[in-house]
């Protein structure tokens, strides 16, 4: 079902609604051929050392999986009759552990913790016929975790390559209310347009998820980097290492060539927040990740921060929902709209919120809408660009830009 010298396997990497273009711009840069973009997800080809290179650098991928049969089921039974037929002893063998995850979107199945049952006793029983006796199930840490996704009728079986999921970054040691996900705050800074030249501002930065993603971007830093020593309560940080196939030499051939490409930022980094709470625990994860050269913290209310002189690239994931009252986020709000317009002229500013008529509290009109989840939250995610002079001379380079 998946063979060493196989050098055309088919991929699919997951990520976030809303962040599909990104990742796909992402995967032909590195050398993914024939990708296609799905629904919350990228589909593209490559062999086993392709897929080592992608788990180390994609920055907006959840996981990557491969494909490893579809077919249509009518039913559970029909469902086990067919998996059972499956050759899963050409993919593991008894000494191994394995573990099933299936998501079903249908009126046939509707029940996912019984179809990912169904997966493992047809596996089990194919073992069994076979060889008397099965291999175990480890949910944890399993050698190999499939996937099984249902759409209607048609099933698709996959092996999991990442297991612990990609967002899983391994600097963060401290997090603040509801931290944004990694795989969000690369998405955002990469649907901001961000090339690390100008100024970087992240004036509400919580546990200093954006700043930090900014500085590995910057730098040239694979996301990679931090979980190659391991994640915890797994052996491995990625599945794929698990595998008998699996090439150390050549992982950290690619990972040495990857680690080659690490530059020093061209641009300065900013993190702040008004709870000193929150930046101290920025400050650690940003040592963790070791960009603390670059990333420059302090204890500021936004309506008192200034920008230094120079163009600035600011991203904003300020307090809402349960963090927040509606009343006081429309208040916050028309201030920073406020703020904007007095003290940040000659920058390019970006909000993420939720879709709701606090965002016209702001008071200036967006040059860019984004459709994006903060996880099952959909939000908007805006450009605000204030000019001082003509629009020509501050930002000329990307006057073409949507």
């Amino acid at each position: 079902m998946l063979k060493k010298e196989e050098k055309n396997l088919r991929f699919v990497a997951t990520t976030m609604a809303g962040l599909e273009e990104v990742l796909l711009a992402e995967i032909t840069r590195l050398g993914g051929r024939n990708a296609q973009r799905l629904t919350r997800a990228v589909s593209f080809e490559g062999d086993l050392g392709f897929l080592y290179k992608s788990s180390l650098a994609l920055r907006t991928a959840i996981r990557i999986l491969i494909p490893l049969k579809e077919f249509r089921a009518h039913g559970d039974d029909d469902l086990y009759k067919k998996l059972k037929k499956l050759p899963f002893e050409t993919l593991f063998g008894l000494d191994n552990t394995f573990a099933v995850e299936a998501v079903a979107h249908s009126k046939v199945f509707t029940h996912n913790k019984f179809i990912a049952r169904r997966v493992k006793d047809a596996i089990a029983d194919r073992f069994r016929e076979l060889y008397g006796k099965r291999p175990n199930v480890d949910p944890k840490d399993p050698d190999f975790q499939l996937n099984l996704h249902i759409r209607e009728e048609i099933c698709t079986l996959s092996v999991d390559a990442s297991g612990e999921s990609l967002h899983k970054r391994g600097y963060r040691t401290f997090s603040h209310q509801a931290p944004i996900n990694e795989v969000l705050a690369a998405g955002l800074i990469k649907l901001s347009g961000w090339e690390g030249k100008d100024n970087f501002y992240d004036p509400m930065c919580g546990s200093g998820t954006l700043s930090i993603e900014a500085a590995l971007m910057a730098a040239n830093i694979p996301p990679g980097y931090f979980r190659r020593g391991g994640l915890e309560n797994r052996r491995n940080p990625y599945a794929f290492m698990n595998w008998p196939h699996f090439e150390p030499e050549l992982f950290e051939k690619i990972y040495e060539s990857l680690i080659a490409k690490v530059k020093e930022p061209g641009c300065k980094i900013f993190a702040s927040d008004i709870s000193r709470e929150s930046v101290k625990s920025a400050e650690q994860n940003i040592k963790a990740a070791k960009v603390e050269d670059w990333v420059k913290t302090s204890v500021c209310d936004f309506f008192q921060l200034n920008k230094e002189p120079g163009p600035a690239h600011v991203i904003f994931n300020p307090p809402y929902g349960e963090r927040i009252s509606e009343s006081d986020v429309g208040s916050l709000f028309k201030k920073m709209g406020d703020r904007f317009k007095s003290h940040w002229a000659n920058s390019r500013i970006w909000l993420i919120a939720p879709n709701n008529e606090n965002l016209k509290k702001i008071g200036l009109r967006p040059s860019r809408k984004i459709t994006v989840f903060n996880g099952p939250l959909e939000c908007r995610f805006l450009r605000f660009e204030m000019y001082e002079g003509s629009k020509k001379s501050l930002f000329e380079k990307s006057a073409g830009e949507a």
